[in-house]
């Protein structure tokens, strides 16, 4: 789904920046498995690469050569392991990664200083400012993370989505361990556009006030 000319909405929880080719993504929470387990829970721990098939099928359909991540890229601090993990993946399908913008879960940076390029004052692609989305945001264009936005209808049905104003993106978490804030009830989003991801398709679904009226009728 295109919005405002040079960005497009994929389906894999990615923003593309279709005139530098860059792929936006947020909340990855790399390592939430692992965090979980160390706090005694019986749970599965996925490779690296299942977590991040989806940008790797990205980078092979959509032209994707680099990778800007706007904050949370790990669950519980920087890892060095992880990092080390993510960069000979993004080498092994062809990914730049070209900015890390650190968010509130990336305690002590300083693990991964020199080895991936940190941006803790957010980057810009064209008129956009990216940022994670944790503190106050920067005057104009901004898109951001931080908030897990999905859609939500009773008990079992949710989705992710993408939130769109004239001068705001708010992106999904990429990590499907988000289980995601329902934005429709949030007198925050009324005026945003909410694009939601389902069944491998990015539908324009309108306003957030609109769905809001349709589903209390």
């Amino acid at each position: 789904m295109r919005v405002h000319d040079d960005w497009l909405l994929t389906p894999q929880r990615a923003a593309v920046h279709l005139p530098t080719a860059t792929a936006v993504v947020a909340d990855l929470h790399l390592g939430y498995g692992e965090a979980r387990r160390a706090r005694g829970e019986a749970v599965p721990v996925p490779a690296l690469t299942t977590c991040l098939a989806p940008l790797a099928t990205l980078a092979a359909t959509a032209a994707v050569r680099r990778l800007v991540i706007a904050g949370d890229l790990f669950e519980d601090g920087c890892s060095e392991q992880l990092t080390g993990e993510l960069l000979s993946w993004a080498a092994a399908v062809g990914l730049e990664i070209t900015a890390v913008v650190p968010g509130n879960h990336d305690r002590h940076p300083e693990r991964s200083a020199g080895r991936l390029p940190l941006r803790p004052e957010g980057v810009c692609l064209g008129e956009w400012h990216i940022v994670h989305g944790d503190g106050e945001l920067p005057a104009g264009a901004v898109m951001h993370g931080h908030v897990h936005p999905c859609l939500r209808w009773g008990r079992h049905w949710s989705a992710a989505c993408y939130l769109v104003t004239t001068d705001r993106v708010v992106l999904p978490a990429f990590s499907t361990d988000a289980r995601g804030v329902n934005m429709v009830r949030d007198a925050t989003w009324k005026s945003y556009r909410c694009y939601a991801i389902a069944e491998g398709r990015v539908f324009d679904m309108g306003q957030v006030a609109d769905i809001d009226r349709g589903l209390t009728r």
